[in-house]
């Protein structure tokens, strides 16, 4: 910072020192100007009478003395033609000036040379063959009315010619340059001082305590609620440091009640998450309940059937059976009465796999991975489902890929969440719908789909369905537990369940399962229960 601060400094005087040298060089211009105007004046006076008297030896006289005076480089006189006359070199006489040199370019710069010229005009700087530079300026020599009586000049011109004076600026040159040697040196020296200067202020003033500040952050940093930095000055400084002092003070009390607060939170923690955990355990239990009550309602219509069937035929059997006699029934009502009790066992083994589907839902035991085939599932939830559907006028279809593979899963559990969203979607479906169950390979994994032809769901429930104790079904139709059990179950088999759903068209949940588990086959999952929403 002292660094920066000292070359900024250096760098304004450099330029004060570059306009100072600029000034100085314009002015000494100046001055040598004014002499050479001055000398170039007195050399038109001093051969004046020479030239009315029209003597050139007396002209060439003049010019020679004062051309030789020092720094005078050249004096000459040349005609309106532009043909050197008298020089104090004397082999330029005669020579003939080109008008576009820069002797000549000022008065003809134009279609017609000028009559008079501002000092300005006449002043020209020039560089010598030698690389010396040279100040130049021209003075006209004007017809007069007493050059008439010697010199036949007709009155209309007005310029007879011009004298031209040219001055060495190597004395001047040299003067500038040793100024502008002085002025470095001062520079430097001002700049040296206007560093170290910097950098002492800023070392007192700034950087000393800047560094015991971040020491003392650093010690805040690493946990060191107790570091201080001194307080020497009222300045900035002295006040950055007082308020970090209050606020490292401040810091460390509010980690004293926090510390205390989350000793009592954790406490407050545990406690709420035993009686949470109690709470999800009866939220599951009544949840399944449910379900099983609604799943007992339809198997007790589907069970009705084949059991008033067996009914009926047993009548049958007992009339046959009425009449005492002990002869031998005759063929025709020996096959009745053999195809009577095939048609008696085979509702009897109807009823007998209902409940055992029931059982399996209802099971509480708790759940263990094992390598299944999901067709078998998915015909199970088929059969109980089936009469639910008739019950609604819906068509149910359910079919399983015949390249399905067996996956690492519970299939207790997979098949509470199939039943879960058919269940949904019956109840969710117009008579004349369709709901359909199917299971095909997803990869490696299997993909189930259940799909319908409901009434949808809004789109601004559909971020909100697999919360618990969401329901958009009336009052005592649904605790809104289902989707959130479904959701619970695909994510303890690190699958993924995903919904799309267009109101007044229907609904489709798509669920995608590995083929194997990160577990270790045979490790128990959490047993959960299937419901609705």
């Amino acid at each position: 910072m002292g660094l920066g601060l000292g070359l900024g400094a250096a760098a304004i005087l450099w330029a004060a020192d570059q306009l100072s040298l600029e000034r100085q060089r314009v002015q000494v211009e100046g001055l040598v100007a004014l002499s050479a105007d001055r000398l170039a004046d007195m050399a038109r006076r001093a051969t004046h009478d020479a030239m009315l008297r029209n003597d050139a030896e007396g002209v060439r006289r003049v010019v020679a003395n004062i051309g030789s005076q020092e720094g005078v480089a050249r004096i000459r006189v040349y005609n309106k033609e532009g043909r050197v006359r008298v020089s104090s070199l004397p082999a330029e006489e005669g020579t003939l000036v080109d008008k576009r040199s820069d002797e000549c370019i000022a008065c003809h710069s134009g279609v017609q040379p000028k009559a008079g010229l501002e000092r300005g005009d006449r002043i020209r700087m020039l560089r010598a063959p030698d690389g010396e530079r040279l100040l130049g300026i021209i003075t006209p020599i004007y017809n007069e009315a007493s050059c008439t009586t010697c010199h036949v000049h007709p009155a209309s011109q007005r310029v007879l010619g011009v004298l031209d004076v040219r001055l060495s600026m190597t004395q001047a040159d040299a003067m500038v340059r040793a100024s502008e040697r002085q002025l470095s040196y001062g520079l430097v020296a001002t700049g040296l001082a206007v560093v170290g200067l910097s950098f002492l202020l800023l070392w007192a003033l700034v950087l000393r305590p800047v560094k015991r500040l971040r020491s003392a952050m650093d010690r805040a940093g690493a946990g060191d609620l107790s570091a201080r930095v001194p307080v020497r000055s009222g300045d900035e400084m002295g006040q950055l440091a007082r308020s970090w002092n209050d606020m490292t003070s401040d810091l460390r009390r509010a980690r004293e009640e926090l510390e205390g607060l989350n000793r009592t939170l954790e406490e407050r923690v545990e406690q709420k998450t035993r009686e949470l955990e109690h709470t999800h355990h009866q939220m599951m239990v009544v949840e399944k309940m449910a379900s099983l009550g609604k799943l007992a309602a339809v198997v007790a219509h589907e069970i009705n059937n084949p059991l008033a069937g067996i009914r009926t035929y047993a009548r049958l059997l007992r009339r046959q059976f009425a009449s005492g006699t002990k002869a031998p029934p005759p063929p025709e009502q020996a096959a009745e009465t053999d195809r009577i009790l095939q048609m008696v066992d085979g509702e009897a083994g109807r009823c007998g796999d209902i409940v055992r589907n029931l059982l399996a839902f209802s099971r509480q035991s708790g759940a263990r991975l094992a390598e299944e085939d999901l067709a078998p599932v998915v015909e199970r939830c088929r059969m109980l489902l089936n009469h639910q559907a008739a019950l609604l006028d819906v068509t149910l279809e359910a079919r399983a890929a015949k390249d399905l593979p067996k996956i690492v899963c519970d299939a207790a559990q997979l098949q509470q969440v199939i039943l879960a969203l058919a269940m949904n979607a019956l109840e969710a479906t117009p008579a004349d719908g369709r709901v359909s169950i199917e299971a095909a390979r997803d990869g490696e994994g299997v993909k189930l789909v259940v799909a319908d032809t409901g009434w949808g769901i809004p789109r601004e429930h559909l971020d909100r369905i697999f919360e618990p104790f969401f329901t958009t079904k009336e009052a005592g139709k649904g605790v809104g537990l289902g989707l959130a059990v479904v959701y619970g179950i695909v994510e303890r088999h690190h699958g993924t369940i995903d919904v799309d759903s267009e109101p007044g068209k229907g609904t489709r949940f798509t669920v995608r399962l590995p083929a194997r588990q990160p577990r270790e086959t045979g490790e128990a999952l959490p047993a959960l229960a299937g419901g609705e929403t």
